[in-house]
């Protein structure tokens, strides 16, 4: 039994002595139980928007190839790189970022990101990479479309002979080897380039992106490229909702895997044999015959955003915008977590989305279909909704659909990439081209989407476990899906980025 006992002298400040000695007990004894109540206070983030030093309005953009070096059996107009150059042309560059879409992605999936960033730091460029792949697209009809301003030409381009068919596989078969190091080697000519042009380089990564600028900074460079190791050319990389392990670096064995006789991974020999095609054809309604669909649907959003969609587009009438909204809003997707947040359906009749329930759980509670025109409207229309929830702009995603230069999709993804990259070892042990990761000490920030693939700090420790000790911060920014972390209106993410650039040196104090 515990007891201060009688008094012996000292005063008051024997008591207190004894007191704090009895606390010190009880709570040696109930610490090894698990009964003593530690303080867990979660602080929220609390985010801002950017502050734009330059009207967003006056950031330009150009898009350049930059020629790459020769991957195995590939034509030699093939072997280049696309670069969507977001600046101010009167200022010459501080830092450079370079920026890596991912799966799927094409480089004006940065746009946004790109435009807020330089607005608020006119030092900065943005340079948003279009991967050797997109060289392979037929954009003519939507080129040709908005120059005439007329998306009818868009829609007859890619209907003609029967309607859009993708690229034989046979006549990309060298697409099979278009893997990781061929892609490794087109970066590293586009951080070369960067390298004469600012005094600092960056690499951003989305998604698969951030898997692979992280496994850059551990690959070793070939001679001819300048030698060493990829993060001697960089200063600090940029991990946008996606990290090792998470989206990329699986170390998962090389070997097909196939249900009911349909190989649904293939293996590196299933590539080069050509047993399969050497681009992502159909996966989850992804392809080349959707992206072709979405182009087309925002050219006419673009250009005629208030008229009907035409006949075929939709089983009910609604207007091109509410139909690219619909296509591209969270609410009536299958998988909300890799869509956009940009508004709500107006004169809609809604049935349920079980599907989107069963990919993403809770996530979709408001998830539904658009099933038909409500009572009482002659068709659906578009609002941007609820700002505080609807945090990306519809016309920025229709935008970057239309631009003539630089495209929002990579419609012939090299499955060789993403079966190369899904086989390192997130430690890159005795991996043949790399070093150790946790030799890796490029400063890092990585940054997750809270309605995204990594929605609490835990999606990046595996990656911060191959890195221990390194510098790298890590935050989770509320409310944004995986493609409003790039989408977003007044960016919640760039704020962030900016101080940390300056806490690494590279940008002067911020103005006061």
């Amino acid at each position: 039994m515990l007891g201060i006992g009688p008094r012996t002298g000292g005063g008051a400040a024997s008591v207190l002595a004894r007191v704090a000695a009895l606390a010190a007990s009880v709570a040696a004894l109930l610490t090894p139980v698990g009964c003593l109540p530690v303080p867990d206070v979660k602080v929220p983030l609390l985010v801002q928007p950017p502050a734009y030093r330059v009207a967003p309005e006056r950031v330009q953009r150009e898009t350049f190839w930059i020629d790459t070096p020769s991957a195995p059996s590939t034509p030699s107009e093939f072997d280049r790189t696309g670069v969507r150059r977001t600046y101010l042309p009167e200022i010459a560059p501080r830092v450079i970022i370079v920026a890596m879409p991912g799966l799927f992605g094409g480089a004006t999936t940065f746009d946004p990101w790109a435009r807020q960033l330089v607005a608020s730091e006119p030092s900065i460029q943005v340079w948003a990479i279009d991967r050797r792949a997109n060289a392979l697209e037929d954009r003519e009809g939507i080129l040709r479309a908005m120059a005439a301003d007329d998306p009818e030409v868009a829609r007859d381009y890619y209907a003609r002979g029967g309607g859009f068919s993708p690229i034989d596989p046979a006549e990309v078969a060298f697409m099979a080897h278009w893997g990781l190091q061929v892609h490794l080697r087109d970066l590293q000519q586009v951080v070369l380039r960067a390298s004469e042009e600012a005094e600092a380089v960056m690499l951003a990564g989305h998604s698969l992106g951030a898997g692979i600028i992280s496994v850059y900074a551990a690959a070793r460079i070939r001679p001819d490229q300048g030698g060493g190791f990829g993060e001697d050319y960089i200063e600090g990389l940029i991990l946008l909702d996606g990290s090792v392990g998470r989206t990329g670096s699986f170390g998962r064995a090389d070997e097909r895997v196939a249900a009911l006789g349909v190989t649904l991974v293939p293996s590196v020999d299933d590539l080069e044999s050509g047993r399969v095609a050497p681009y992502l054809r159909t996966w989850i309604g992804l392809g080349p015959e959707r992206y072709v669909r979405y182009a087309v649907a925002a050219t006419y959003a673009q250009l005629r955003p208030c008229d009907l969609a035409p006949p075929g587009s939709a089983p009910y009438p609604v207007t091109n915008r509410a139909l690219a909204g619909i296509r591209a809003d969270d609410d009536y997707a299958l998988t909300p977590v890799f869509s956009v947040s940009v508004g709500e359906a107006v004169g809609a009749r809604f049935a349920g989305n079980l599907t989107a329930f069963i990919l993403t759980g809770t996530e979709a509670a408001r998830s539904r279909t658009v099933a038909g025109v409500a009572e009482g409207a002659s068709h659906v229309t578009w609002s941007a909704g609820d700002p505080s929830r609807e945090v990306s702009d519809l016309d920025e995603i229709v935008a970057s659909w239309t631009d003539p230069d630089a495209d929002m999709a990579e419609w012939y993804f090299p499955l060789r990439l993403a079966v190369d990259l899904a086989a390192l070892d997130p430690r890159l042990l005795n991996t043949p081209g790399f070093a150790p990761m946790e030799g890796v000490d490029v400063a890092t920030l990585a940054i997750g989407a809270g309605r995204g693939l990594i929605d609490s700090p835990v999606g990046f420790q595996s990656y911060v476990n191959t890195r221990p000790g390194a510098p790298i911060a890590v935050t989770v920014v509320p409310g944004l899906t995986h493609l409003d972390i790039l989408k977003a209106r007044a960016n919640p993410t760039l704020p962030i980025v900016l101080r940390w650039l300056r806490s690494e040196g590279w940008l002067p104090p911020r103005p006061r």
